[in-house]
């Protein structure tokens, strides 16, 4: 792997795959819909729309069509903390896709008819995905979790905010939270060393500078962060959505390995806790998971079953009683032993994938500057003891509040509150 910083400030890294015959170029910029003031909710999920409706030297329609001709895939990603742009190639237009990515990051026009035309089209996603209430449950969860602080906020805005965009508006926004020096460019996959490394110095040799890290403590601190335990959407579905959690951990603490080991056991595969009490002994729900959000300060762990009304406030019975078991009893060595395999097993699969090796490359140098390679996780993953998992367990929900947050047809239950480990 090659890393280095041009003299504007991108992190430029490459890192080239034996036997590959593909290629992934990504974009990654340190913005995303944290980095928003309330009045710009949205913004950088709009951004992200924009800069693929053309340049001066393609329209949106030429600029779909190239990448289509050269047999290629491009899209792009909001994130809480940033976002991503990039085009996976076979490995003889590789410096094409660079070409594109530098030409969409220096040169969007922010058409006023296109961004017209872009108002409603997220409006429409706004609106599908709010429809979806198995996704739609998360960022109302996250809403929750994260009151007050500016995590809390949907990534893709809201129709008030959305409709309020002007050409001025979102260019100020992309002008300010856009620059050289807070992006990294990623390839991985085939290709040649030394032409890739010229044609990102000729392509992305600029600088566009930004203004970003302005201080939005203040603002938010003048909202209400007082935490919510008992939140619920009141609408028609076949089934009641819900996720319950407690606080997480930030990106950057060591004890995210046994935290990725706790939530794997609790709910990450089909042989783990959750899914063999919930769906396979009792058969109450389709879906049951454990998950965790952490972000560069702060984190989320929760858990999602979907469920009908009916067996809900079964389904949440067990699911507690299974988060009090782990805490008060904890888990054997074999249990640990066997989660770790699993871990390490879905690793060497997705690492399998040039787009996933990319990302990993690129979110490293994001959270922690630096890289960790298949072995250096694994090492990670296996020195966990079942000592530290307990001591995750106990600090993650021992005598701890939940917070539990639900759609669909109302649901009884009592305004008691619910805790774990006692």
């Amino acid at each position: 792997m090659k890393r280095y910083t041009l003299a504007n400030g991108l992190v430029v890294i490459l890192q080239p795959i034996e036997h590959a015959v593909s290629a992934s170029v990504g974009l990654w910029v340190k913005t995303g819909s944290r980095d928003e003031l309330p009045e710009q909710y949205g913004y950088a999920h709009f951004v992200e729309h924009m800069l693929f409706k053309g340049t001066p030297r393609y329209t949106a329609k030429e600029l779909a069509q190239l990448v289509d001709r050269i047999g290629g895939q491009h899209n792009a990603a909001t994130n809480k903390e940033y976002t991503c742009y990039y085009l996976n190639v076979v490995s003889d237009y590789c410096v094409t896709a660079v070409d594109v990515l530098a030409d969409m990051f220096y040169n969007p026009l922010f058409i006023d008819a296109e961004i017209e035309k872009e108002k409603g089209v997220v409006i429409e996603e706004i609106g599908m995905y709010e429809d979806t209430p198995d996704e739609h449950i998360h960022d109302l969860f996250t809403s929750v979790m994260f009151n007050g602080h500016p995590l809390a906020h949907l990534i893709l805005g809201t129709n008030e905010s959305v409709s309020t965009i002007s050409r001025d508006t979102i260019t100020s926004f992309y002008n300010s939270c856009y620059g050289t020096g807070n992006s990294v460019l990623v390839v991985a996959g085939c290709f040649d060393l030394e032409e890739i490394t010229l044609k990102i110095e000729e392509c992305f040799a600029q600088k566009r500078g930004y203004e970003k890290n302005i201080d939005l403590s203040s603002v938010y601190s003048q909202m209400n962060t007082e935490r919510i335990y008992r939140h619920h959407v009141d609408r028609e579905l076949e089934q009641v959505h819900f996720c319950l959690g407690v606080d997480g951990y930030k990106k950057q603490v060591a004890d995210r390995w046994a935290l990725y080991l706790v939530s794997t056991i609790l709910g990450g595969s089909m042989s783990s806790r959750l899914f063999q009490r919930v769906r396979e002994d009792e058969g109450l729900c389709y879906s049951v998971y454990s998950f965790h959000s952490s972000y560069r300060d702060t984190g989320a762990f929760g858990v999602y079953c979907g469920t009908s009304s009916e067996k809900y406030e079964r389904a949440l019975k067990l699911i507690l009683d299974e988060l009090d078991i782990i805490v008060n009893k904890g888990i054997s060595e074999s249990e640990l032993d066997d989660a770790k395999r699993f871990m390490k097993g879905n690793l060497a699969l997705s690492l399998e994938s040039i787009e996933v090796r990319m990302g990993q490359l690129a979110r490293d140098e994001i959270h922690y500057g630096s890289f960790s390679s298949y072995d250096d996780i694994v090492k990670n993953i296996f020195s966990v003891t079942t000592a530290d998992f307990d001591r995750v367990v106990r600090d993650l929900f021992n005598n701890k509040r939940i917070s539990l947050v639900s759609i669909g047809n109302k649901v009884k239950y009592d305004d008691r509150p619910l805790y774990i480990g006692q």
